[in-house]
């Protein structure tokens, strides 16, 4: 693992820039798995992925579809798994198919995955410091975007 930023975040549009700029060294197949309580701002972040990779759909938390595809210079899927529970209800939604595509998979509630995460991935990990503000860090597990 090597850590690639440590900071903090005063607001929504700090997390989305922070996105923004990690789009910079994202290729097609990367995988970015976040992890942080509810409320923490992983779906903001993933907004900030969106503009970065000029999506031009608005992004919406998929809590209740569960995937999102957003077409950008390069496409993004949004994937959240926060309601559903068991390994079989999460293989059964057919996500690693996704992995092999030629966009970004943004994983919302990576650590019901964790067991099935690739081996190369981003990981964003958020964190709360007070009611606005929050740390986020952001490591390179194994070797990200070299497919």
């Amino acid at each position: 693992m090597n850590q690639l930023l440590f900071t903090e975040s005063q607001s929504s549009e700090e997390t989305e820039e922070i996105a923004r700029e990690l789009v910079s060294i994202l290729r097609p197949g990367d995988v970015v798995a976040l992890f942080g309580p509810l409320g923490s701002g992983k779906t903001v972040f993933v907004k900030g992925l969106a503009e970065g990779l000029k999506c031009r759909q608005p992004v919406r938390s998929p809590t209740f579809s569960l995937i999102n595809e957003y077409q950008g210079a390069i496409p993004l899927f949004h994937i959240d798994f926060y309601r559903l529970e068991g390994e079989a209800e999460i293989t059964d939604l057919g996500w690693t198919d996704y992995l092999d595509s030629s966009g970004i998979v943004a994983i919302e509630w990576a650590e019901r995955v964790r067991n099935m995460l690739p081996e190369n991935r981003y990981e964003v990990r958020i964190s709360f410091l007070g009611s606005e503000s929050r740390t986020v860090e952001i490591v390179s597990v194994g070797n990200p975007g070299n497919r």
